[in-house]
């Protein structure tokens, strides 16, 4: 790890992990396998892809707690201080009901600074039910869907919520010494999930007050804002019931937005809502203490949709950004953008199959993948991790660092028991009847391939995603194989 001081080798972990395996232990084995050289410690969390152990019903390695922790909730794994929130209804930041006498951040960040491993707060944002179940007011601070009811998601625009992840940052920066902050917002806009599967309603939004004044600022009618996003709905409702219009699902689509555009500047300011609160999180930041490194974690998606993509624009956010960590997880990415052009030919391209639809992805996000029937077996190679760091380099000018997400044992398919846990925390959805042969899985050479390629594309470091605790020890050790091979 000496060897190669300038690459960052970063590990998303939890604070299951430090309490089954103890502080000391685990980051010697993240040093000695991995070359870890900083941590990005899960805190607040309450997504299932950064907290508790495995996901249940998905093998459990080779290390850890060997029993799933079903009534995994999550929140907060820090102390509260409660003098940082009082700027929102939402109050201060109650600890997580896992290890209510841990303090992941003033347990860990002393060891790992004896073994020069830099400490960053990994803050995600994604929760949305968890949170409306265990937060007092939470509900005072949902999107509103276009039929004016409550949604089921935090809206950007509340000031609320912005203070309450303001709260957090002013409370770690003040009260614990991190080297950092990685922001997570795994949400794309609304007229993104319309497009690419049948949607949850109450997850369309925002038309809240605040919103509504933010879009009549930039000039634009709210009331056919909503029309047209009803419309879109019932659209979206149909297609994906098996209904095919007329003229086709995607020129009904279209017409929709031809006689409604203001759907696509309603996008828009969804976006740029999200990108604002970044843009508060730097500066809040930066304002408490100048050298703390700040970025953002960018997820799958980027891979996968050209529309989503088009919003992600790497040049903007390098105007307030330290590093940003691109997923780039090849192992997964077949299964996962098998079953993402499945969900898109039953709402946008409802008119085309899966087979036709795939070779155009491929030419619009500049990718050079494998057959689209066999991608669950095989996932995506190391040059697609190549390729895709190169674009991000490109992309941000040498105004940010790029630190590429890399999978190791990310979970793909189905968990084999069912009702553990919501659907929606099970990964990705293969459906094992439609394919032929076991679906992909990581190897210590496919690891160390893909660390290699970030490198190869101009990646300044890495982030080993998106969990210790679901990572096969020796897969883990491709890391450390990888990073030999560069000290030479």
């Amino acid at each position: 790890m000496s060897d190669v001081p300038d690459r960052l080798v970063a590990m998303q972990i939890g604070a299951v992990s430090f309490v089954d395996e103890g502080v000391d232990q685990t980051l010697d084995i993240l040093a000695e396998r991995g070359a870890v050289n900083a941590l990005f410690l899960a805190t607040p969390t309450w997504t299932r892809g950064t907290g508790g152990r495995q996901i249940p019903g998905h093998p459990i390695p080779d290390h850890g707690g060997q029993e799933y922790d079903l009534g995994w909730v999550g929140g907060n794994y820090a102390t509260t201080h409660p003098q940082y929130y009082g700027n929102t209804v939402l109050g201060a930041a109650g600890q997580a009901p896992e290890h209510p006498d841990l303090d992941l951040l003033e347990t860990v960040i002393p060891k790992a600074k004896e073994r020069g491993m830099k400490s960053f707060a990994w803050m995600e944002e994604s929760g949305g039910a968890r949170q409306l179940r265990t937060y007092p007011n939470f509900a005072k601070v949902l999107e509103v869907d276009p039929w004016s009811r409550p949604g089921r998601r935090p809206c950007f625009n509340n000031p609320d919520y912005r203070n309450w992840h303001l709260g957090f940052v002013e409370d770690y920066l003040q009260s614990y010494d991190l080297d950092g902050l990685a922001w997570c917002s795994e949400r794309p806009g609304p007229l993104n999930m319309l497009m690419q599967g049948t949607v949850d309603v109450p997850e369309i939004g925002c038309f809240c007050p605040h919103c509504k004044q933010l879009g009549k600022d930039r000039g634009i009618d709210v009331d056919r804002a909503q029309r047209g996003y009803r419309e879109l709905i019932e659209w979206n409702q149909r297609v994906g019931a098996g209904e095919r219009p007329a003229d086709g699902a995607f020129v009904t689509f279209w017409r929709i937005l031809l006689n409604f555009p203001e759907v696509l500047a309603w996008q828009t300011v969804w976006t740029e809502s999200q990108r604002q609160l970044y843009r508060d999180i730097y500066g809040v930041a930066k304002a408490i203490k100048p050298e703390t490194q700040v970025g953002w974690h960018v997820y799958h998606n980027i891979s996968f949709s050209p529309f989503y993509r088009a919003d992600q624009d790497y040049a903007e956010m390098a105007k307030f950004s330290d590093f940003i960590k691109v997923v780039i997880y090849n192992n997964c990415a077949g299964p996962r953008f098998f079953t993402w052009v499945k969900s898109i030919c039953g709402a946008l391209f409802a008119d085309a199959e899966p087979e036709d639809v795939y070779p155009l992805m491929m030419k619009l996000l500049q990718l050079d993948e494998g057959s689209y029937d066999k991608l669950p077996q095989t996932g995506f190679t190391a040059d697609y991790v190549r390729r895709e760091t190169e674009r991000a380099v490109a992309g941000v000018g040498g105004q940010s660092a790029i630190y590429p997400g890399i999978d190791i044992d990310i979970p793909v398919g189905v968990a084999k028991q069912r009702g553990l846990e919501s659907p929606r925390d099970l990964g990705t959805k293969i459906n094992w009847d439609d394919n032929e042969g076991e679906l992909t899985q990581c190897t210590r050479d496919s690891v160390r391939d893909a660390v290699l390629a970030a490198f190869e594309g101009g990646a300044e470091g890495v982030v080993l995603s998106r969990k210790y605790s679901e990572m096969m020890l020796d897969n883990l050790s491709g890391s450390g194989d990888a990073l030999k091979s560069l000290a030479g």
